[in-house]
C-alpha cells in the first residue's frame, strides 16, 4: 500500500551540440567521452530534431532512438551579432528507453531556458567556443573578458552528480549557478471522498517525519491520529475546523501517510473477504499479525474477570454501551461506567474498570499496557506492523487466528462474537481491537454498516408537522417527493418501500397493541434523552438520505445507545446491516 521509491534511472549519455556557422549542427562535447560513437548512436541521422527549425525551439522534445529515450530543449537566440543572425544550442540527456524520465523533464527545460537568458544577456555559451566564426565582427571575441566557464566541465559535472546524488550545484560566474535536484513525481490526487464518521490510522511513524514548517492546522491533529478517534472527534478535541481537518487527512492519505477505517464499537459486524485465504498462504501476513495482535504478558486487562472486562470503547462522543451480559449486575455496572464514561469524552482511548469504579488509560507507558512503548497506530516504515519493546509468553498460531477471523459473519456482532470466544481470546493474549484493525488494515475482513430505516409514512408526518415561524413547511426538512432518482435509483427505491413494508407490517400483531406499545416506549426515551427540534431535524434528514448510524453519530455527537432512544421518539424503525 505504501509509495515504494527504488531510486531514478542514471542518465546514459549527455552532450552539447550547437550550429556552428560553417560546420552546421555538431556534438561538441559530450560525457562520457565517445559515448555515442561506443554505442551506435549516429548523430547525423538525429540532428535535424537537435538543433530543429525554428517550429519546434523552446520545446520540450522526447524521442525514440532505437533502445533509448532523448530528451532535449533546443533554444534558438536570435541577434545581429552573430554570423547567421542567430544561434542554436540545445544540452541534450540519453536514457535506456524503457525508463522514466519526467522527473527529469522539468530540470532539462530548466537548464536550457537558463542558458537561453545568459547566451541574450553576455553570449556565455557562443564566448565559451572562443572562435570567431560565430560573430559578424570577429573583434567581438577578443573585446570581451576572458571567463573560466567551460561547456566540457559544465556536461561532464551535470552527468556524475545527477548520476551521483540525483542533484548538483555548478558555479557558472559570480553570480550564476547551475543548481539541478531531482524530485520523484507523482500521480496527481483523485477526488477523495471522507465522512466526518472516518477514523485515520497513521501507517508511518508521523513523529519522524513532521516538520515545524507544516501547515499549523496539521501540526495540531497530528497528536490525535490514533487509529481511535474520528474525524469529528479529531477537530473537536484539536480545536479545529472540520473542513481543515478533511483537508490535512486528504494530504495524508495522498502521501501514504494513513489510511482510513471505520470507528471501532462493539456493535459492529464484520465479514470477511475474498482474500482470507491468503491469511494461511501468506507467511509475513500472519506473522505481522500474530506479533501485532498479541498483548504484553503483564497487561493488567487479562487479568479481570470476564464481567467487569472493558465493554465498551468510545471513541468522543460516538461509542457502542451495551453490555456483553444479560443478568441485572452486569446491567448496574455498565450503567455506573457509561455515566463516568460521558463524564470523560475528551480521551478516546479509555476503558472502564467496573471493580475499581476508575478510568484506565489504554495510551502508551499506561499502566493497563505497560510494556507498550508504541501507539496503537503504530506501522513500520514499509507499512508493516511492529511491536518492539513487548515481552510475550508465546504468540497465538495462525489458525487460531484464522478460526477467529473466519467466525465473523453477518450474523453476530463484535460483541456476541467475544462473548462467544472469550476463552480463546483470553488464553492467547489477543487484543481484539488490534486484531480487527489488522483485518480492516490488510483486507481480510470488511465492515457491515447499519442503517436506520423508518417507514415513510412517519417522516413524511413528521416533516408535515414542521413548520417555521411563518406557517410554511420547514425547507430544512426533506421528503423522499423531494429527491429526483434515475430510472435504477426508482427501482431499488420501489423494492426498499415493498421490504420496509412487509418488515414492519409483519411484527404487528393488531394496529392497537402496536401504537400502544410505541407510545409507551416512546414517553421512556423522552423522559430519559429529550429530543430537540434541531436534533429531530437532523435526525429526520438523515433517515430520508438512508444515512448509516456511524454518520448520524457523528453529526448529533452522540453514542448510538442515544440516538436509536432519539429515534424511537420519531417512530417504530427497523435496522438494515448491509
Amino acid at each position: 500500500m505504501n509509495r515504494q521509491f527504488k531510486g531514478f534511472e542514471p542518465i546514459h549519455t549527455v552532450f552539447y551540440s550547437n550550429f556552428h556557422p560553417t560546420e552546421g549542427s555538431k556534438v561538441c562535447y559530450q560525457f562520457p567521452p565517445n559515448n555515442l560513437q561506443n554505442y551506435n548512436i549516429n548523430f547525423n541521422s538525429l540532428k535535424n530534431y537537435i538543433i530543429p527549425k525554428q517550429q519546434l525551439c523552446h520545446k520540450l522534445l522526447t524521442m525514440k532512438y532505437e533502445n533509448y529515450r532523448i530528451v532535449s530543449y533546443p533554444v534558438t537566440v536570435n541577434s545581429q551579432i552573430y554570423a547567421r543572425n542567430f544561434f542554436s544550442f540545445n544540452f541534450v540527456f540519453i536514457f535506456p528507453y524503457d525508463c522514466e524520465t519526467s522527473p527529469y523533464e522539468p530540470a532539462i527545460a530548466r537548464l536550457a531556458k537558463m542558458f537561453r537568458v545568459l547566451e541574450e544577456q553576455n553570449q556565455i555559451l557562443s564566448l565559451a567556443e572562443k572562435d570567431p566564426v560565430f560573430y559578424k565582427d570577429p573583434s567581438t571575441l577578443s573585446n570581451r573578458s576572458a571567463s573560466n566557464f567551460s561547456i566540457q566541465d559544465l556536461v561532464m559535472r551535470i552527468f556524475q552528480d545527477l548520476n551521483s546524488y540525483s542533484e548538483c550545484l555548478i558555479q557558472i560566474n559570480d553570480s550564476n549557478y547551475v543548481d539541478i535536484k531531482i524530485f520523484p513525481l507523482v500521480p496527481p490526487p483523485t477526488a477523495i471522498q471522507l465522512s466526518t464518521d472516518a477514523v485515520p490510522i497513521s501507517v508511518v511513524n508521523l513523529n519522524k517525519v513532521i516538520d515545524l514548517n507544516w501547515d499549523p492546522t496539521m501540526l495540531n491533529i497530528l497528536p490525535f491520529i490514533d487509529g481511535l478517534n474520528s474525524i469529528s472527534s479529531i477537530a473537536k478535541l484539536s480545536d479545529s475546523d472540520e473542513n481543515l481537518v478533511i483537508e490535512c487527512i486528504r494530504h495524508l492519505i495522498y502521501y501514504k501517510c494513513v489510511i482510513i477505517t471505520d470507528i471501532f464499537q462493539f456493535s459492529n459486524i464484520y465479514v470477511p473477504t475474498n482474500l482470507i485465504s491468503t491469511f494461511l498462504s501468506d507467511p509475513k501476513l500472519s506473522y505481522d499479525c500474530q506479533s501485532y495482535v498479541t498483548l504484553p504478558r503483564n497487561a493488567n486487562i487479562l487479568k479481570l474477570p470476564f464481567n467487569e472486562l472493558p465493554i465498551s470503547n468510545s471513541n468522543s462522543n460516538i461509542g457502542s454501551s451495551t453490555n456483553l451480559a444479560k443478568d441485572s449486575s452486569r446491567r448496574h455496572h455498565h450503567k455506573k461506567n457509561s455515566s463516568m464514561s460521558s463524564q470523560n469524552s475528551a480521551g478516546p482511548n479509555l476503558f472502564m474498570s467496573p471493580a475499581k469504579s476508575s478510568i484506565i488509560s489504554s495510551s502508551p507507558g499506561s499502566s493497563l499496557y505497560p510494556n507498550r512503548k508504541h501507539s496503537e497506530s503504530s506501522m513500520s516504515s514499509d507499512g508493516q506492523f511492529f511491536r518492539s519493546g513487548d515481552k510475550y509468553n508465546y504468540l497465538p498460531t495462525r489458525s487460531t487466528l484464522f478460526d477467529l477471523y473466519r467466525s465473523l459473519n453477518h450474523a453476530i456482532t463484535i460483541r456476541a462474537w467475544y462473548e462467544k470466544n472469550y476463552e480463546i481470546i483470553n488464553s492467547n493474549n489477543i487484543d481484539i481491537r488490534r486484531l480487527i484493525k489488522f483485518g480492516i488494515t490488510k483486507e481480510l475482513i470488511y465492515r457491515v454498516y447499519s442503517y436506520p430505516v423508518m417507514n415513510d409514512s412517519k417522516i413524511k408526518e413528521k416533516n408535515n408537522n414542521a413548520k417555521d415561524k411563518n406557517g410554511n413547511k420547514d425547507k430544512f426538512l426533506l421528503s423522499t417527493s423531494d429527491i429526483k432518482f434515475d430510472a435504477g435509483d426508482k427501482l431499488l427505491t420501489s423494492i426498499y418501500k415493498k421490504l420496509s413494508k412487509v418488515s414492519f407490517d409483519s411484527k404487528s400483531r393488531s394496529p392497537d397493541i402496536t401504537e400502544s406499545a410505541t407510545s409507551l416506549e416512546q414517553k421512556k426515551a423522552s423522559a430519559k434523552f429529550p429530543l430537540r427540534e434541531k436534533d429531530k431535524h437532523m435526525l429526520i434528514e438523515s433517515l430520508d438520505n438512508f444515512e448509516s448510524f456511524d454518520i448520524i453519530c457523528a453529526k448529533l455527537g452522540k453514542p448510538r445507545e442515544e440516538v436509536e432512544q432519539l429515534l424511537l421518539q420519531i417512530g417504530q424503525y427497523k435496522i438494515i446491516n448491509a
